[in-house]
């Protein structure tokens, strides 16, 4: 409370106070015979601000410092109320800052897993690849190898039945008489046999 609220606080309870002894003053005014209102009474007066200083000193003696303790207490529990929700503001915001920097650590974290599974699945891929690569040659190698073989054997197989021929061709040419014209002809037909 301000001070001059204060002030008229204790203007009120000295006129409050005051107040039988005005009553009774304009009582005996009245009784003397004369205007209550504007007379003057010296005794009156002094008893006036006797009282009046009384009620002051008792209120502020006692009644001022209770009501300004009070009102001291009430601020005092607003400004740790105040306190306590700023720090409690000051604590949600460094929670807000954590969390967020939680949430970027994870989603850092996913990112790197996701960044190890595709490395992980190209090196797999690759692995694959190769495997493939190295079986498709051995199977190349193998399929060569198996003509090389099939040619080898043919080659026999004709230079055998080359031989056969050779045989069949010389026996025909000695059973017959040799002539020319006889000889170019067993020629052409062995020819054309081969």
């Amino acid at each position: 409370m301000s001070r001059s609220r204060w002030t008229g606080l204790a203007f009120g309870c000295a006129a409050l106070a005051a107040s039988p002894m005005v009553l009774r003053a304009q009582e005996h005014a009245e009784e003397a015979g004369g205007s209550a209102i504007f007379a003057v009474n010296p005794g009156l007066i002094i008893w006036t601000w006797v009282l009046f200083l009384l009620t002051l000193g008792i209120l502020a003696w006692k009644v001022f410092p209770a009501i300004s303790g009070g009102l001291e207490e009430r601020h005092r529990k607003i400004q740790a109320s105040i306190d306590e929700a700023l720090q409690a503001r000051e604590d949600a915001k460094a929670m807000i800052t954590e969390q967020k920097s939680a949430l970027e650590e994870a989603r850092r974290e996913a990112q790197g897993m996701i960044d190890q599974a595709r490395s992980a699945a190209d090196g797999t891929r690759k692995e694959i690849l190769a495997e493939a690569k190295v079986q498709q040659e051995a199977l190349l190698a193998d399929a060569r190898r198996e003509i090389d073989q099939e040619r080898d054997r043919l080659r026999e197989d004709v230079r055998r039945d080359a031989v056969e021929i050779s045989l069949a061709a010389a026996e025909r040419l000695m059973r017959a008489k040799l002539d020319s014209e006889e000889n170019r002809r067993l020629v052409e037909e062995l020819v054309a046999e081969i």
